[in-house]
């Protein structure tokens, strides 16, 4: 090898070597930016969650790709699916967008009802999915002691009642004493029932409400509980007091048997008011119609004063899914039993269950069966 051919191969090369430095350089900023992204990443979907879930969004999920934020989960309509999407772009994304299996309701949620006697809870909801109906219901027995009492039902057209308050108006509920429920539509709590006295009935509402509005923005309260009547001045006279030393209660006195003729001729007086044409409701109606308040008056003078119960019972045809007929039903016979209150007639006696579809009076093969099938029926409950 000639000396000026081994002198070239050993000559520095500059260019060559800060080519190797700059990859170098480069690969040590990809490796350092790979570790760091994972926690970066992480940071950006937990803020954009939590503007998301601020945002009313509690039941969104968001994931991060790139810098992109994906917004999943279920909605109660599309205005709040892209509250979401535009809360999720957080400082730090480049944009949000809502992923292919979001989930946006097609309907308002059905109301959702919690009544307590005694220590028994019992529930009516409509959920939109299995794992919507197995957290209502596990809430329900957490509160109840785990018993659990009621119908829910799954729809996946419906969105989500506020399951979250469950547990907070549970215990509002069972510390008060007496019958009484709670039913949340929309952005209003009812309270149908009873209470002691005037401070348990303020400190009810104000529970209830408390945790409605702890879940639905803006929750409002319709406060229908009616306050225990105070005892007559002859149940605190001596007869009275023989009656309670008694024992059992099951003695026959002369009160007793004034009850009873009482309750007897109540019965008999129901049942001639409610003697006629059936109150019915028109395709997928809950308004009571003239003619239906008018027989609901006749009813409601004889329940006005007295001590007789009655349930409210809603029923509609076969037309339409089962959860839709669950929610009607029960919103006829709601909007019957508040007639019958507004007229008089003492809250802790009247009683609104939904039937749906069951117990048909007339076939659904006919329109004349499906109208007659519409409908309420009052039935006189045991005297307690």
């Amino acid at each position: 090898m000639s000396p000026s051919l081994a002198a070239r191969l050993h000559r520095p090369r500059p260019v060559a070597f800060v080519v190797s430095l700059v990859l170098a350089w480069l690969l040590l900023a990809l490796i350092a930016f790979a570790l760091r992204r994972g926690p970066i990443q992480d940071d950006l979907g937990a803020r954009a969650t939590a503007a998301v879930r601020a945002a009313g969004g509690v039941h969104a999920q968001v994931r991060i790709e790139g810098r992109e934020a994906i917004v999943t989960g279920r909605f109660p309509n599309a205005a709040a699916a892209e509250q979401a999407r535009a809360s999720a772009a957080v400082s730090g994304t480049t944009s949000a967008r809502l992923g292919d299996d979001v989930l946006i309701a097609t309907q308002p949620p059905r109301p959702l009802v919690l009544a307590v006697a005694g220590r028994g809870l019992s529930v009516t909801a409509t959920v939109p999915d299995e794992a919507s109906r197995a957290a209502l219901l596990a809430a329900v027995a957490d509160a109840a002691g785990g018993t659990v009492h009621g119908q829910v039902l799954v729809d996946p057209a419906v969105a989500e009642p506020p399951v979250e308050a469950v547990s907070a108006l549970a215990v509002a509920l069972h510390a008060v004493a007496g019958e009484h429920s709670a039913t949340v539509s929309g952005s209003t709590v009812a309270l149908t029932g009873g209470a002691p006295d005037e401070a348990a009935r303020r400190r009810l509402g104000a529970a209830a409400l408390a945790a409605t509005a702890a879940v639905v923005p803006g929750a409002t309260l319709a406060d229908h509980l009616v306050v225990a009547r105070a005892a007559g001045p002859a149940a605190a006279g001596p007869a009275a007091a023989g009656s309670a030393a008694a024992g059992s209660g099951a003695a026959v006195t002369p009160d007793r048997v004034a009850a009873a003729r009482r309750q007897s001729g109540s019965l008999a007086a129901l049942r001639a008011a409610l003697d006629g044409p059936a109150v019915t409701f028109p395709v997928s109606g809950a308004r009571l119609s003239p003619s239906a308040q008018a027989r609901l008056d006749s009813v409601a003078a004889v329940l006005r004063g007295g001590d007789l119960a009655v349930l409210v019972g809603g029923y509609t045809d076969t037309s339409g899914p089962s959860a839709l007929n669950q929610a009607l039903s029960l919103n006829r016979a709601q909007a019957a039993a508040d007639y019958l209150t507004s007229r008089g007639v003492p809250a802790d006696l009247v009683r609104a269950a939904g039937f749906g579809s069951r117990e048909p009076v007339a076939g659904n093969g006919t329109p004349q069966g499906r109208a007659a099938n519409r409908r309420i029926e009052i039935i006189p409950l045991p005297s307690r």
